[in-house]
């Protein structure tokens, strides 16, 4: 494992390293005064795995500064998958989150060394009912909050739960809607994807008055199966999964807005999302359908459509917040037919901000389902 620990750490030093050194160590002139930026380091990519293949869930890496990539990172470093069926992946301050539907867990990790420092068991903290099924989190005011399935397969509701992120004591709970899924924040307040598991009978979005504790709900007839969610500014912009048939066709899948006022609308198709906190990216990619991509600019409230190249099927996408380049993971076709496998690894593509391939890393993560950035501050001149 020392070998996989070193590895990992080289990569991580990477972007520390670029932007350390100086182009000449002769200059004439004295260096400029350090700024303070926002630099992007990686991505880490989680997987779900595959049950029906019994296939673990897992954790890669890129960092994009070096060009390379690591499969099963979490592994490598620590000895042990995260287990069954993870399912999303968030940083707060210095530590990573990974979210582990399949085992009622959340991994806290140093996002620098990924070494767990803490298996923060949901069932543990809220109960065996109500801390089933964790399934998305974000970091606020020193606090993690998490979605979890909760009551939600016996016909009751779902739970929001936050706790320190320091000690990990609960500090607070809410009841949502069936089923919450994505999570985010804005105008002060969580909004709650309740996705109903697609049964189309209790689909809304929770709100969360954090100074209040108030929990309200927002139904409309374009909320059906709301998974996914992310904020620009004081908007909200989800994905919504629709309805499928018995054939597994798909009706009524893409991105909608919720302004602050609660007005929500219809902005483009898609079934994989993402944001660089600018625009929002989407992909849809319907079962059986053809696949088409959506970039939608909140500035000019205008969607344009772009073709990336060398995607099989999308499973993931994800915009890096500083530079603006984009990323999408993309299933791995089976070496016996040349369709999507979701049992073999992803391959992951780096596009610039104009959408041109710039790198593509092999060998990350297997059943892909959510990315986040690895972010930092620092000095360069």
């Amino acid at each position: 494992m020392k070998k996989y620990l070193l590895s990992f750490a080289v990569m991580m030093m990477g972007a520390a390293l670029l932007t350390a050194c100086g182009d000449d160590d002769t200059k004439s002139a004295p260096d400029p005064t350090p700024e303070l930026v926002d630099v992007s380091e990686g991505l880490f990519i989680v997987g779900s795995g595959n049950t029906l293949a019994n296939i673990n869930g897992n954790l890669s890496y890129i960092n994009y500064n070096i060009g390379f990539a690591i499969g099963n990172a979490f592994q490598a470093v620590n000895g042990k998958s995260v287990g069954k069926t993870a399912n999303y992946v968030t940083i707060y301050g210095s530590k990573l989150y990974v979210v582990v539907d399949g085992e009622a867990t959340i991994w806290v990790c140093d996002k620098k060394t990924l070494k767990v420092q803490k298996q923060l068991s949901t069932t543990d903290l809220l109960g065996a009912t109500d801390g089933k099924s964790p399934r998305a989190a974000l970091g606020n005011d020193g606090k993690l909050y998490f979605t979890c399935y909760g009551a939600s397969g016996d016909g009751g509701d779902g739970i929001v739960a936050a706790v320190d992120t320091v000690n990990f004591a609960k500090k607070a709970t809410y009841t949502v809607g069936s089923y919450p899924d994505g999570i985010a924040l804005a105008n002060g307040q969580l909004y709650v994807c309740n996705s109903d598991y697609g049964n189309g009978q209790r689909p809304s979005i929770s709100k969360i008055n954090l100074a209040s504790g108030a929990v309200s709900t927002l139904t409309n007839q374009v909320i059906t199966n709301p998974m996914m969610i992310t904020a620009i500014g004081n908007d909200i912009y989800y994905l919504d999964y629709g309805t499928f048939d018995a054939n597994w066709n798909q009706t009524g899948q893409g991105v909608r807005k919720i302004t602050a006022d609660d007005q929500v609308t219809m902005i483009m198709d898609g079934t994989v999302m993402g944001s660089d906190g600018k625009r929002v990216f989407a992909a849809n990619a319907p079962y059986g359908g053809t696949t088409t991509y959506s970039i939608y600019d909140p500035a000019t409230a205008k969607v344009t459509t772009w073709e990336p190249e060398n995607v099989l099927s999308p499973a993931v996408i994800a915009a890096d917040p500083v530079t603006g380049n984009i990323f999408i993971t993309s299933y791995s076709p089976d070496p016996d037919t040349g369709a999507a496998s979701y049992k073999i690894p992803t391959y992951t593509n780096q596009y610039d901000a104009n959408g041109k391939l710039v790198k593509t890393y092999y060998n990350t993560a297997t059943g892909a389902v959510a990315a986040v950035f690895n972010t930092n501050k620092a000095y360069v001149q």
